[in-house]
Order: structure tokens, then sequence, then C-alpha cells
């Protein structure tokens, strides 16, 4: 049987939140077109850029407000929210506290939005699992002994009565306390940091690319020579736009094979994925030597 919680205002709060970073990014991106290629530019084009992970990370938190749930069978409880699942064995159960209970911890900033969903402490509760939209002392906290869940069925009385019935049934299988999680960040990255280093590393040189150019283009001659001969007179001379080609290689290479990477990750083979991380790294460095080379 599901059970919806008690509806939680901040998930409509998230959305708000994101359309105006949206907005806000909108008129960045406007104002940057209408400029001309300098660090202003540059600076405004890296603001909206920082801001997607925050957009991402405040959709999360709201997918997971409006996911939350609560499902009861005869082996256990399921709670569910965005990519999340708690299970609690019925069996597991030794207690089912009903409110009046008072939480140490109180939600940070970064809770927000869904403050109910995160890890808090009780007096002689130290270890709680928030899974909540209201506050602690009106929430059901089911004790299994090595953990404390925090729950707030919008039909409470009919919870517990469920929660019961499936005890009094018994399990017809034998399962354990478990957090599941299934994100692609740790199938396509790998559950080490390495992974996590080289992408960063490989798109701080792209940032670099990009941000040596447009910081220096204001200076630049309309033409520029791109080649020399034998003799070292110039061959190949071209606006100083085409500059952009040497950013956009970088850019088109770190993202082919990052995602090239993800795909060999996915499929176990980790060696080749690194490399391929590692190697757009090398073309970035290479890329930067050759800018440099080109700059007067």
């Amino acid at each position: 049987m599901i059970f919806k919680p008690i509806p939680d205002r901040t998930r409509w709060e998230g959305f708000l939140a994101v359309g105006w970073i949206v907005l806000l990014n909108g008129l960045l991106l406007a104002w940057a077109m209408n400029r001309p290629t300098d660090w202003l530019k540059f600076t405004l084009a890296l603001v909206v850029m920082f801001s997607l992970p925050v957009v991402g990370y405040v959709l999360y938190r709201t997918w997971a407000a409006f996911s939350l749930e609560y499902w009861v069978d005869r082996n256990a409880l399921t709670i569910r929210w965005a990519n999340v699942r708690h299970i609690v064995p019925i069996s597991s159960i030794q207690r089912i506290i009903d409110g009046g209970v008072a939480e140490i911890s109180r939600p940070r900033w970064y809770h927000w939005p869904a403050p109910g969903l995160r890890r808090g402490r009780a007096a002689e509760l130290p270890n709680l699992v928030l899974c909540a939209t209201r506050p602690l002392p009106t929430c059901l906290l089911l004790d299994t002994g090595d953990a404390v869940y925090v729950v707030s069925p919008e039909w409470r009385a009919r919870f517990i009565e469920q929660l019961q019935e499936s005890y009094q049934l018994g399990p017809a299988l034998s399962l354990t306390v478990a957090e599941k999680r299934t994100t692609f960040a740790r199938q396509g990255l790998g559950d080490r940091w390495v992974g996590f280093a080289l992408l960063g590393i490989g798109m701080l040189g792209v940032l670099a690319l990009f941000g040596l150019l447009m910081v220096q283009f204001p200076s630049l001659p309309n033409l520029l020579p791109f080649r020399y001969n034998a003799e070292g007179l110039p061959e190949a001379v071209r606006d100083k736009t085409a500059l952009f080609i040497i950013p956009a290689i970088g850019l088109l290479t770190w993202l082919v094979n990052a995602f090239w990477g993800m795909w060999m990750m996915v499929r176990k083979q980790p060696t080749g994925a690194y490399m391929l991380w590692g190697g757009a790294i090398v073309v970035q460095v290479f890329s930067l030597l050759a800018l440099n080379s080109l700059l007067p």
C-alpha cells in the first residue's frame, strides 16, 4: 500500500527559485551576447556556467520533495524519494514513537528545499533518518535499534494499522535494512574520485583556453599571422576571430571524451575511461601552448 506524505510547501518554492535563476541567467546571456568579446563577457559566461550546478541541486531537492512516498507491504516499509530507496523490514521495527520528540540538530541551508530529507539527532536518538515533510515533534518515528526512520504520512492512523497488519502476517522474504541509490554519476564516473578529478581538470583547461583568449581579444590586431614559411615570413593571415577554433577544439575534445569515457565506465572498463579523460587534459595543454604561440 502506498502512503503519501503531508504536502511540503518547499517543493513549490524550489520551482520558483529555479525559475528566477533561469530568468536571471537569460538576462546575463543577453547582456553577454550584446557585448564585444572581452573579460567581462567571459565573466558573465562563467557566472551562468557556475549557476548550473545550483539549478541542478535545487531541481534534485525539488524532485525529492515531490516524489516522497511510503510503500508498505508484508515484508518491508520502503521509503522512496528521488533516486533513493530506504528499505526497512517490518520485523526490524522495534517500536513506533508517535511524536513528541525534540530534535537537537537543525536543517542547514543546503537542505532546502525538502528540509525534512536528511540526517538528524535527538536527545536519546542519535541516528535519525528523516524522510518527512513536517517538524520532528509531529512525526512518526520507527526505531530499528540501529537507526530511527522519521516519516510523516498523510493518513497517520491507517499507516500505523498497515504496519501492524504487516507485522502480524509475517514476512514472505528475508530482508535487511538497506539504503539504495541509483545515480548516473556513480555508474558513469565510478565510485572513486579519479573520474571527477580528471573531468574537472579538463574543464578547467577549457575555461583557461577561452579565458586567455577573451581577456586578450580586445587588444589583438584584427589580422594575425597563423602560419609562416621557411624564411619566417607570414604565409597565412586570418582574422583574429579564427583563434576561437583552438578553444573550440579543446571544448569538443572534452565533451566527446567525457561522454565516451562515461559509456566505457558503465561497461565496466575504467582503464579506458581514465585514458580518455586524461587524453582530454593532454589536448588542453597542447591547445594552450598553441594558443599562446599565436598570441602576440
